[in-house]
């Protein structure tokens, strides 16, 4: 996946300005940085949900010319929060992604999707009596059965997932990026909108950092997640710790030495 110059404006005022994107199937690219920096702009920019400028392309294939059948079947998108106007069962907000998936035929992927988001046996349930964390997991089952088999035509399939675990416990925080590894294990990319650092660190072997609409810096994240980008993008004097012999960086709110300077 990638996007060259990428703009975006809602009504006179410019969301992205001129932002730069790769992420590489067999990986996890998380996109980080303050509210307001315009991280799940980019990310319906690259899924093609939002019109935008420049060039963005899946698998070699400009997204502009994909028909909307074309993009479900090489990419699911799951977004910050999802309307249910409507008295669905588990079973059947999930059967939504086998409607736009090139699967529908093989009834068993519904429960198989939810078994992999620890809600086995959900099926029959309400979705309007679900928690909050419970409702997100079943909107991830549904994108999961959408892109099921992680290469298409000898292609990569990609997840799209914006602040997946905000509402979840930290049990289901590691269920749910622990499936986003595990897809990449497989060769799918993903792509991922990230507030908590601790977890981008732990899971994320890219990072692109967002400010005021455009990339700040980007690179692994050892190397970005640092001093400087604490101060200077989140306006916050907290010094970046690294786990002993593991190299991954950790940041302790307990380590402030100020409060924010923005």
């Amino acid at each position: 996946m990638k996007g060259e110059n990428i703009h975006v404006k809602l009504g006179r005022k410019d969301i992205l300005h001129g932002v730069d994107f790769d992420a590489e199937p067999g990986k996890v690219t998380a996109i980080i940085g303050p509210n307001g920096s315009g991280k799940s702009t980019l990310l319906k920019a690259l899924s093609g949900e939002l019109e935008s400028y420049g060039e963005i392309s899946l698998n070699g294939h400009s997204i502009s010319e994909l028909k909307p059948w074309q993009l479900a079947a090489m990419r699911g998108v799951l977004p910050q929060s999802s309307t249910v106007a409507f008295p669905f069962t588990v079973l059947e907000i999930v059967r939504l992604g086998l409607a736009n998936g090139l699967a529908a035929a093989d009834d068993s992927l519904p429960s198989r999707a939810l078994a992999h988001v620890d809600l086995a046996g959900f099926e029959h349930r309400s979705y309007q009596n679900l928690s909050g964390g419970e409702q997100q997991r079943v909107q991830l089952a549904r994108v999961l059965t959408q892109v099921w088999d992680v290469t298409y035509h000898d292609q990569p399939r990609w997840l799209l997932l914006d602040e997946p675990v905000a509402s979840l416990d930290i049990a289901h925080q590691f269920t749910v990026l622990g499936v986003a590894r595990n897809f990449a294990k497989q060769g799918g990319g993903v792509v991922v909108v990230m507030h908590d650092l601790n977890l981008t660190a732990l899971f994320a072997d890219y990072v692109y950092v967002m400010s005021e609409g455009s990339v700040w810096g980007s690179g692994t994240p050892t190397a970005i997640l640092n001093d400087q980008t604490m101060l200077q993008v989140y306006g916050i004097d907290l010094p970046i710790s690294t786990l002993p012999n593991a190299q991954v960086p950790f940041i302790l709110p307990q380590a402030m030495r100020q409060t924010l300077t923005a």
